[in-house]
């Protein structure tokens, strides 16, 4: 009988061992990796891959959660950190049960943690100058690899001014705009990855100088007309001006997230108008004719 009892207690602890380490390597399959590119439908140029050391919070629900109504599984959101060939290496693992999960991913498209906080799926009020990125992969199982690619959600606004007719020695000292306001409204809904949009306007802005164009990240905004002013040093009919400041508003628009609109202007004598865009890499809008007055 001792015997019989001995053979029996090993045998137990056997199926245990082989039990554990069965369950060990489910966990291990079931760890979710992640990886991130562009959306090529924003990036004009094709260029697709994600800069190393870029951030990105990782957010993961059961799947067809409405986010309003869920919370977060496995710990997250948790802070990524992007390597070589746009794979994320999370702080933590993110390892998840046997189901379906929609993962949703938020980045400031640079090495800084993005400080977004999402109170049942919609951010506190977001920020002009930044360049918010999203992402969603949804009806993923579980330790399936997933791959974010992200997309603008905020709006990019860009002026390039040239000389005109009777116009030499253009020096561009300043453009300003009146960027929109944000406002209640201008908080991102991670489910969707859309920016509300503001109406309100702030003072005057300066523009900075990007690669000869001035560029700027701005909140959307709807039914907004936008003022810009450009001061300039140049000769102009023989004469050098110095400081001569031009000012004109942009006719009542929608500027949408996602999209960079592109001004190219042109300077004459005491005028500058609109003469055509530029596509960057964002998917680009035409803004109708501007006339730029000197003041």
């Amino acid at each position: 009988m001792r015997k019989r009892t001995v053979q029996l207690t090993l045998t137990l602890i056997v199926f245990l061992l082989l039990s554990c380490k069965k369950e060990g390597n489910d966990l291990h399959v079931r760890e979710t990796k992640f990886y991130a590119s562009y959306n090529t439908n924003y990036y004009t140029k094709g260029e697709s891959e994600f800069p190393s050391g870029n951030r990105v919070k990782i957010y993961c629900y059961n799947s067809g959660s409405e986010l309003s109504l869920s919370f977060p599984l496995a710990g997250t959101p948790k802070l990524a950190t992007a390597g070589s060939s746009g794979n994320l290496t999370p702080t933590e693992s993110i390892i998840l049960p046997k189901g379906l999960y929609d993962f949703y991913a938020i980045s400031l498209n640079n090495n800084l943690s993005p400080e977004i906080d999402f109170d049942s799926g919609y951010s506190q009020t977001l920020e002009n100058g930044k360049d918010y990125i999203w992402a969603k992969q949804a009806i993923i199982n579980e330790g399936a690899a997933v791959s974010f690619s992200f997309s603008h959600r905020a709006t990019g606004i860009e002026i390039k001014v040239n000389s005109g007719e009777g116009v030499e020695d253009l020096n561009i000292t300043s453009v300003r705009i009146t960027p929109p306001k944000p406002a209640a409204t201008s908080i991102m809904n991670l489910q969707t990855g859309i920016i509300g949009f503001s109406s309100l306007k702030n003072p005057l802005t300066t523009i900075p100088l990007n690669n000869g164009k001035y560029f700027w990240i701005v909140l959307p905004a709807e039914m907004f007309a936008m003022d810009v002013e450009v001061t300039v040093n140049a000769r102009i009919g023989g004469v050098n001006v110095t400081n001569k400041v031009y000012r004109a508003t942009v006719p009542q628009q929608t500027f949408s997230g996602g999209i960079l609109y592109s001004l190219n202007l042109s300077v004459s004598a005491n005028t500058m108008s609109f003469i055509g865009s530029v596509i960057q890499d964002w998917t680009t809008q035409t803004i109708g004719d501007i006339i730029l007055t000197e003041e």
